[in-house]
């Protein structure tokens, strides 16, 4: 961001006299700023930003104008529009592409000493150089107008415009505390979305790695579940009656053959390079049905084979794949509620038998499985207890299980990750704060840094490098680093995202499929690169 000034010429103009130089002439009553433009270039278009002071009427006004400048490359040739007029010398940004130009400057609204400053946002269209949206930020203390200022940017995504700078008070809908504040708006230049505003006590550091769109599903998908074929590194993704294979180098969906029964918040775990179990799920809502069947998927064949029944139809349960390659399925919501029961499958035999039932029935928790071989169960929902604080761990050795002290929060529908250190990182579930599982500690549960956006964490996915990429449904993306314990921004998907999923791809990049936007169902693929 520049603050322009208004440049003096008095001086040339007599220096130019005392030199020969033509008279001067009259004194118009437009000056106009000639120092520090902004510029940035959109469809070809370059344009820049500056203002100009009208007088009279006394006080002066100061008016931003965005001029667009003839070239080679520019198919509208010149022109200008000017924008309403601040009280006083405004700041100015502008950012833009080929879908628009932003346009912010601080907005002194009343001559009175006492007045505050408002920071003024403009969507104007590079062909006709009409204001297409108007947004003002304004902070108060006490419901009275203080300063803020503001600089734009576009994020990689080429839609977000991310909004950072200076507040003397609060911004309605923001989130955290502190005089600095960043405010993101999806969609900027395409939608009337509302901005996501988080407040700190210090400007926010750039965010690392990007995002990048990287095609489509064949099917537009929320709910389902995408599996990393280790074979080929090709992605399994399934959901209702369908399911398809994302080929992540070439970008490209192919449907397989229809699974053997459509299913929803089910779960899909690798037994092989090129074999995937897909085990319980749901359809309909009234009355909801659940699944007891499950099938595998062989990609080398691109056929689907049942496995035989679960004994307990269940979904939203966990599926762990054991050290000695069976799979743990604990838990989730069935025909009586939840169910506590726990069952094991073997890849050898391709059969189903039950295992110890775990102390508390519960659905929309996690399993992770542990350096030791046993199983971290965490949170979840119970059908009479609410949300879950338990914790407990399973032991495939024994096939018991040992009841923990709880987590210190509450919480549903979180993630939990295990960190090369052996740690478990806990993130989400309605919570801000951020717990870590020590397996070898006396105390297990500590308090890790709070997670801004927290309570909307979709996803936790364990880097090659030991971080740990969170995703939220409000599209913000977060990366945490282990060793400082801190989080980082990760910048931003292409939009709010509820219900889609991460996957480590073999390139070590994270691809997130699908999800919905404000009740529509999208097939978008997009990619994570740290």
């Amino acid at each position: 961001m520049r603050t322009l000034k208004l440049a003096a010429s008095l001086t040339a103009a007599l220096l130019a006299q005392a030199c020969g130089g033509p008279a001067p002439e009259e004194p118009s009553q437009l000056v106009t700023s000639t120092a520090a433009l902004t510029t940035a270039v959109s469809r070809g278009c370059t344009f820049t930003l500056t203002y100009k002071e009208v007088m009279p009427p006394f006080p002066p006004t100061y008016v931003p104008v965005v001029t667009r400048q003839a070239s080679a490359t520019c198919p509208w040739g010149a022109g200008s529009v000017d924008l309403p007029g601040s009280y006083s010398g405004p700041e100015l940004s502008l950012a833009a592409n080929d879908l628009g130009v932003a346009v912010g400057y601080t907005n002194r609204y009343s001559p009175s000493g006492s007045s505050g400053t408002w920071l003024e946002l403009r969507h104007v269209a590079p062909d006709t150089l009409s204001v297409v949206r108007s947004v003002t930020l304004a902070a108060h203390n006490n419901y009275r107008p203080t300063t803020l200022n503001g600089e734009l940017s576009i994020l990689t995504d080429g839609t977000t415009l991310k909004v950072r700078g200076q507040k003397g008070g609060v911004l309605p809908g923001e989130s955290g505390s502190g005089q600095y504040y960043t405010a993101t708006f999806p969609d900027f230049f395409t939608s009337t979305t509302a901005p996501i505003i988080v407040a700190t006590s210090g400007l926010d550091t750039p965010s690392v790695g990007s995002w990048s769109v990287t095609g489509n599903l064949a099917s537009p998908r929320s709910n389902h579940t995408a599996t990393l074929l280790n074979g080929t590194g090709d992605v399994l993704v399934v959901g209702g009656t369908t399911a398809e294979v994302f080929n992540p180098y070439s970008n490209v969906s192919t449907p397989t053959a229809a699974p053997l029964a459509e299913r929803l918040a089910h779960t899909a775990t690798p037994i092989s390079s090129s074999r995937v179990l897909v085990a319980g799920g749901w359809i309909g809502t009234s009355p909801a049905t659940y699944r007891q069947s499950a099938e595998v998927f062989d990609q080398t064949t691109g056929t689907w084979t049942a496995t035989g029944s679960l004994g307990t139809p269940r979904s939203h349960h966990t599926a762990t794949l054991l050290d000695s390659g069976k799979v743990l399925v604990v838990g989730g919501q069935s025909t009586g509620g939840d169910t506590n029961t726990a069952e094991l499958y073997d890849p050898a035999t391709n059969a189903w038998s039950p295992a110890a039932s775990a102390p508390t029935g519960r659905y929309d928790h996690t399993a992770t499985l542990l350096y030791s071989g046993k199983v971290l169960v965490t949170g979840g929902t119970g059908a009479t207890l609410g949300m879950l604080q338990s914790a407990q761990e399973y032991d495939p050795a024994t096939n018991t299980w040992t009841s923990l002290p709880p987590m210190n929060k509450a919480r549903t529908h979180h993630a939990a990750v295990r960190l090369y250190s052996g740690k478990v990182l806990v993130v989400g579930g309605q919570e801000n704060q951020v717990e870590l599982y020590d397996p070898y500690s006396y105390i297990p549960w500590t308090l890790g840094a709070v997670l801004p956006s927290g309570t909307l964490a979709v996803s936790a996915t364990l880097l090659y490098s030991g971080e740990v990429l969170v995703t939220h449904s409000n599209g913000v993306a977060s990366l945490y680093d282990p060793g400082a314990d801190a989080w980082m921004s990760a910048g931003m998907m292409t939009s709010e995202l509820y219900g889609h999923t991460t996957t480590l791809l073999h390139s070590g990049q994270v691809l997130v499929t699908g999800g919905f936007n404000n009740s529509t169902t999208v097939s978008t693929a997009q990619r994570y690169t740290r």
